[in-house]
């Protein structure tokens, strides 16, 4: 029986003030919780303890390479030697203001990543920069912003193969555990944009083998060999390995075969809700910014699910990124919007594949809630 044309049992989508409500929290909680941090780093800039420091790990390890030292002799620096060659390039200016460019470069990114894929949504905008991943990314010179750009492009952009050249160029440079789930999907639904990566990052990394010598690739290997003991004891870890650390391993090889399946079984929407959420538990360190590709789940969710993730998601990825990353792995797939396609395909979409279209589901992507055209 329906009355009004609306089934009996139905939800009604959630008023304006809800939407409301749900992102003045947003603000406000970022507002209290990282305001006093920004105060502080505006004291100390540019010596902190923190400020820049993983950024200034690649200006190092370029600094190495130009005097002719090894580009591992520092232990920290765990990244492929295509990131040694984009330090040689950031050492061409004082550390100071080549770290404070690359900050601006990831805010003017997240702008126009953000204001481009939702055809103009300055809310969605503002909540991509108020989000304390973003910021905990932003501040120490970590790579989550432009890894999360590429995943965007690639995921909403055009189904083309230049879709997926930022994103081979990231996974080649910072090659993150977080990707595996994500790829895995790619290669499913945006097939040409996987082929773009994977071509790009051959490229890359063939160009930093001929830069920097075949054997730094060896090196780097026994970097991550020598390093991956000790990776779950870093400050700031929040992941899997800082709580059950006997069982990360057991439980990111669990996830990732679970990953398989859902990919292969679930719909399009549902599987990218899934994978997103298991890059975080499989990855040996997560903090905080590894919720920052949370955002790309937000306008695949229903209504009233994205309305709860606005008003929910700052504090659980700052208090604890490995609930955050449950949590999303158990609601996110059964909260998605069923996809248009339900069967693998070339990811000819360049938005969410959304059943339908509504003022409260909006037919482009858009991480705020707010209605695109």
């Amino acid at each position: 029986m329906t009355t009004g044309g609306r089934s009996r049992f139905s939800v009604p989508p959630p008023r304006p003030i809800v939407w409301a409500l749900a992102y003045a929290s947003w603000i406000v909680y970022a507002v209290l919780d990282f305001g006093p941090q920004v105060r502080d780093i505006i004291k100390v800039f540019p010596w902190s303890e923190w400020w820049g420091f993983d950024g200034d790990l690649i200006l190092q390890a370029g600094r190495r390479f130009l005097d002719g030292q090894p580009i591992y002799a520092d232990s920290r620096f765990m990244y492929a030697p295509a990131a040694a060659v984009f330090g040689i390039v950031g050492d061409l200016v004082p550390r100071e203001y080549a770290l404070l460019a690359y900050a601006f470069f990831k805010v003017a990114l997240a702008i126009g990543v953000t204001y481009r894929l939702t055809h103009g949504s300055w809310l969605s905008v503002i909540a991509v920069l108020t989000f304390l991943p973003f910021i905990n990314d932003v501040a120490p010179g970590n790579f989550m912003v432009p890894i999360t750009a590429a995943m965007a492009i690639a995921t909403f952009g055009q189904p083309r193969r230049r879709s997926g050249i930022f994103l081979g160029i990231m996974g080649a440079t910072i090659p993150k555990p977080f990707l595996i789930p994500y790829f895995l999907w790619l290669l499913v639904y945006r097939r040409k944009a996987a082929e773009g990566a994977i071509a790009t990052g051959t490229l890359v990394g063939l160009a930093a083998a001929v830069v920097t010598g075949p054997a730094s690739y060896i090196d780097w290997l026994q970097s991550l060999r020598n390093g991956a003991p000790f990776i779950a004891t870093w400050n700031g870890n929040y992941g899997v390995s800082n709580y059950l650390p006997t069982l990360a391993i057991p439980i990111a090889v669990a996830v990732l075969l679970l990953t398989l399946i859902v990919v292969a079984r679930a719909d399009e929407n549902r599987s990218l809700a899934w994978v997103l959420a298991a890059g975080i538990l499989v990855s040996p360190y997560a903090g905080p910014l590894e919720g920052l590709p949370l955002l790309l789940a937000l306008p695949i969710l229903r209504p009233w699910p994205r309305v709860y993730a606005i008003a929910m998601l700052q504090p659980l990825t700052t208090i604890s990124i490995a609930a955050a990353g449950i949590v999303a792995l158990i609601v996110g797939p059964l909260s998605a919007m069923p996809a248009r396609r339900p069967k693998p395909g070339d990811g000819g979409s360049p938005s969410p594949t959304y059943a339908t279209a509504t003022p409260e589901s909006p037919s482009s992507l858009d991480v705020a809630g707010e209605a695109v055209p």
